[in-house]
């Protein structure tokens, strides 16, 4: 008995010593970061590649088409692009005969010679194909871009939703949010319904936006959220978990698509509304996950219930060392110059964070026009253009998709290893190599059709998707969060993920349109974006593991601030 209360009185005594921000992932703290990102990050990626499983069912019926007439239309437009082919080669064919009898008999010719009304009637039909071919390849361009439309209006509903992300923060806590989250879900789908059953194309477009602004109001408050309950050892792992649930939904959503599934004619619509059953579920789940420690003290003032989440969250009685944590970021944000927090203008014109706003839009920047979202958007049409056949297609897509997750898993595991900078440096550097590569396979295969040059292509589009899921893809997500003094945390953040939709809205809107013109040389736009940004981030991007915000200011050469300096904002080292 005297034994085990010794012992007992041993454990206490270790746990008073215990350093809370220390602690690993407890089961709380992964309950919370699976129900968080499954009902919101997950819908997003849903959002970001369903779309392109059902282009050639949604396409017809946004032009007031039976998208089950596909067969039909397909079998009737090669039927008449056979018919054009034949009167071209009637007409190319006669002209040849003609020239060639008058170069070799000039002297012979009969002066009233007169081509058969016949004749004249199949070069006059074959002049009118060549005139309207003519004008289909100039009407293209917009075809193309009016194509674009249904993910440039997502795209915009994101930018919206980012942009106002902060708002719904001011007004209601973090949890509260997220349910409100869960409505635009839910009315998305209803929408999308609505529109499929009742052929009411706005219907469609209105679904598309709604579920576009939920993905970006998810991306500024669950990646929040997240990083206020996680400890300071796990925060880049945990901050990465967004990440990884937005890429296992993209691989849901494309083999939900696969045609013995959702990716017919008569079921795309509830392909593309289906996933509102994922927040349905977080409805009963969300009550289990702790409030935001630091929202209950900075705004509730509220630090028992936060002692009492954080117990939950870090496994341990002694949570002392987050509190004070959290105390000093209060300090920080409300003492001095800085009272509240800065707005996006005076972050604007203010030197002091001209850097770490700088770098996080370039990196949120290069994520946008890395050609990930390119991928996601419109990989059928692309694998198709490197001459993969149309019944493998599918199957390719789904291999982004699982190269995609596993390679975030990957990630995840050297982003407290390797560092933040090198994952974003060499990976780029690779990935400039790959749109060499491809442009060239691409324009090589063009004419030859060969399905070994189209694997070869699968392949580079696959080391591609590596290089960027253990960069680009995870780490400007939580970059801001590292970088950025407390009081402008929010407003560089924000200009992030601006950057980054605005990157996305062009691209949505005139890659479908390029990809048509330019074939596999569409690639040299990613080359050469990426190499501006690569030579911007070798210069200025600092590695942020176990540093400060005294460490950082002094890369950049940025007068320190003492207050602050001590602040650890990645994870400390172990």
């Amino acid at each position: 008995m005297i034994s085990n209360d010794a012992e007992m009185k041993r454990m206490r005594q270790m746990e008073q010593t215990i350093d809370s921000t220390q602690r690993g992932c407890t089961s709380s703290l992964l309950m919370s970061c699976i129900i968080l990102t499954l009902t919101t990050a997950f819908v997003f990626g849903w959002g970001l590649a369903a779309p392109n499983m059902y282009n050639h069912y949604t396409e017809l019926f946004l032009k007031g088409e039976n998208p089950c007439s596909i067969e039909y239309d397909v079998a009737i437009q090669s039927k008449q692009n056979l018919t054009v082919i034949s009167s071209i080669n009637v007409h190319s064919k006669l002209d040849v005969m003609i020239d060639e009898d008058y170069a070799g008999n000039e002297k012979n010719i009969n002066p009233n010679f007169q081509l058969s009304p016949d004749t004249l009637r199949v070069n006059r039909d074959s002049n009118n194909n060549i005139e309207t071919n003519m004008k289909k390849e100039r009407l293209d361009f917009v075809n193309e871009l009016i194509k674009g439309i249904p993910q440039t209006i997502f795209l915009v509903g994101a930018f919206i939703g980012a942009l106002t992300g902060p708002f719904w923060l001011k007004v209601i806590d973090r949890k509260q949010a997220v349910y409100v989250n869960y409505i635009f879900t839910f009315t998305s789908s209803l929408c999308m319904l609505l529109s499929y059953y009742l052929n009411v194309s706005w219907l469609f477009y209105l679904s598309r936006f709604l579920l576009g602004y939920q993905g970006g109001m998810a991306c500024v408050v669950v990646p929040s959220y997240i990083g206020e309950i996680a400890s300071q050892r796990v925060r880049g792992r945990a901050g990465s978990a967004f990440r990884l649930s937005l890429t296992i939904g993209i691989l849901i959503a494309q083999v939900t698509g696969m045609p013995f599934m959702a990716g017919n004619c008569y079921s795309w619509g509830w392909g593309l509304a289906i996933v509102s059953l994922l927040p349905f579920i977080g409805l009963f789940l969300l009550f289990l996950i702790p409030n935001s420690p630091t929202q209950m003290i900075a705004v509730y003032n509220n630090e028992e219930q936060a002692r009492e989440d954080l117990r939950k969250l870090r496994g341990t009685e002694n949570v002392q060392a987050d509190i004070d944590i959290i105390h000093r970021q209060i300090q920080q944000r409300t003492s001095g110059s800085q009272s509240k927090v800065l707005s996006i203008p005076k972050v604007l014109i203010s030197a002091r964070y001209r850097w770490p706003m700088l770098t996080t839009m370039i990196l949120q920047w290069s994520q946008a026009l890395s050609g990930i979202n390119a991928v996601f958007f419109y990989s059928s049409k692309m694998f198709l253009k490197a001459g993969i056949s149309p019944t493998m297609i599918p199957y390719a897509n789904i291999g982004t998709g699982l190269i995609n997750v596993i390679a975030t898993l990957i990630g995840l595991s050297l982003i407290e290893r390797i560092g933040r900078r090198a994952l974003i440096i060499y990976p780029m550097v690779v990935m400039v190599v790959v749109f060499g590569v491809l442009t060239f396979l691409i324009e090589y295969n063009e004419d030859r059709n060969s399905t070994r040059l189209g694997v070869i292509a699968v392949i580079f589009v696959f080391i591609f998707l590596v290089c960027f899921s253990i960069g680009l893809g995870p780490i400007p997500f939580f970059y801001a969060n590292e970088v950025s003094r407390p009081e402008a945390r929010d407003s560089i953040q924000a200009l992030g993920f601006v950057v980054n939709y605005v990157g996305n809205i062009i691209l949505s809107l005139f890659f479908p349109a390029f990809n048509s013109m330019l074939g596999g040389y569409v690639f040299l736009i990613f080359l050469f974006f990426l190499l501006i940004s690569l030579g911007f981030l070798w210069l200025k991007m600092p590695e942020t593991r176990n540093s400060t915000i005294g460490d950082l200011e002094n890369f950049w050469k940025i007068p320190s601030n003492p207050p602050s300096d001590s602040l650890i904002v990645s994870s400390v080292k172990t």
